[in-house]
């Protein structure tokens, strides 16, 4: 085998190996969540779309009722964009809590954004 032919057989390995492991490695394609429910696992994690499902898979979130007309934000503070309004009574679910506990995310009608905790029953 002359030189040339070696060196293209090293490169067709390499270059195998390098689209094998990129193959396993995901290869650009989106984060699985492989311990998530099925209907989440293609999600990534992290966001709005991914908590939404585990909220809604995990049929364990908690229903609450807003108390007063308020403004559903877009970040969890009171100077973020407004998301909409949700009028007393509205029935919100919850999908977490934030870590300072003054804020909670929810889902209300298609939307999700930031209520303050002291709002809801």
């Amino acid at each position: 085998m002359s030189k040339i032919g070696i060196y293209a057989f090293a490169l067709a390995m390499v270059l195998s190996l390098v689209a094998s492991f990129n193959a396993q490695a995901g290869g650009g394609r989106p984060h699985q969540n492989q311990w998530a429910p099925q209907q989440c696992a293609t999600l990534q994690s992290g966001t709005p779309g991914y908590k939404d499902c585990m909220a809604s898979v995990k049929g364990g979130s908690s229903m609450k009722t807003v108390n007063t007309d308020t403004q559903l934000k877009s970040e969890p503070n009171s100077s973020s964009k407004s998301v909409g309004i949700l009028n007393k009574g509205t029935q919100v679910a919850v999908i977490e809590r934030t870590a300072n506990g003054f804020w909670l995310h929810v889902n209300s009608g298609g939307f999700s954004g930031y209520l303050p905790f002291e709002v809801v029953n």
